[in-house]
């Protein structure tokens, strides 16, 4: 069977990008920072004046390129695959960039096809929040150790406590790691929750408001969070994952 997203391919993509984007300045800046306080400003006035203006140069980058991302690349991705998530559930046309091979799973009724796309949704992204979080937990403990030995040694300049601070608490480090972390729970109860309802099978009036508030859990914890998926974790997850997903639908009957 075919499998295509040109949602991910041309709208994620362009947030992955920023992203990057964004880590190399956040490393940037922490090297400026760093430099700025290890240059003589007497001894060498024009490189300690060069740094400074690399310095602000790359926080107002910084600054320009997460803004970009957060309110105008992130929001148009996101609409484009809510718009995509119910062309399939509803069998309308909302547009016409439709994935192929998603949302596997035989029901023709509205809500019912959204609850099993919010399950086989909600399956790979807990898989792929744990593997991304897997690789952050390792990068916070490296920073944190660093961070810890400039604070426990006394010989270590104030300024390089501070910068180091400044690093290890921005939003690429601690801040991101813990959001993960939160994406991570939200997405494995909202499989948890839309798992038992198919196991339990209310009536019908509490099946659809049950769908509706996992789906919008699901939807706001995307959008609270503000991480983006890795592409790349998907693609070497994806074999593994979708035979889960089909073990799933057996066991479910959906």
């Amino acid at each position: 069977m075919s499998r295509s997203d040109p949602v991910r391919t041309r709208y994620y993509g362009a947030v992955e990008i920023a992203d990057k984007v964004s880590d190399w300045l956040f490393y940037a800046n922490a090297l400026l920072s760093v430099a700025s306080l290890l240059v003589d400003r007497q001894a060498h006035p024009i490189a300690y004046d060069w740094i400074l203006i690399f310095f602000a140069v790359a926080v107002a980058a910084l600054f320009t390129v997460g803004l970009v991302s957060r309110l105008y690349l992130t929001p148009r991705a996101e609409d484009k695959r809510r718009q995509d998530f119910f062309t399939s559930a509803c069998g309308v046309s909302l547009t016409h960039e439709r994935t192929d091979g998603y949302y596997n799973n035989d029901f023709t009724e509205p809500i019912k096809r959204m609850a099993a796309q919010v399950l086989e949704n909600s399956h790979f992204s807990k898989a792929i929040a744990l593997s991304m979080a897997r690789t952050e937990r390792i990068k916070v403990v490296v920073y944190a150790v660093t961070w810890l030995i400039c604070v426990l040694n006394r010989q270590t300049d104030l300024g390089i406590v501070v910068a180091a601070s400044q690093a290890v608490f921005s939003e690429q480090v601690v801040s991101k790691w813990l959001r993960l972390e939160w994406l991570r729970i939200r997405f494995e109860k909202a499989y948890d929750d839309v798992y038992r309802l198919f196991q339990s099978r209310p009536t019908a009036p509490k099946f659809n408001a049950m769908t509706l508030e996992s789906l919008g859990m699901y939807e706001t914890a995307k959008a609270n969070a503000a991480i983006t998926l890795s592409s790349k974790t998907f693609h070497r997850l994806n074999a593994e994952l979708s035979a889960e997903w089909d073990q799933v639908k057996a066991g479910l009957k959906i």
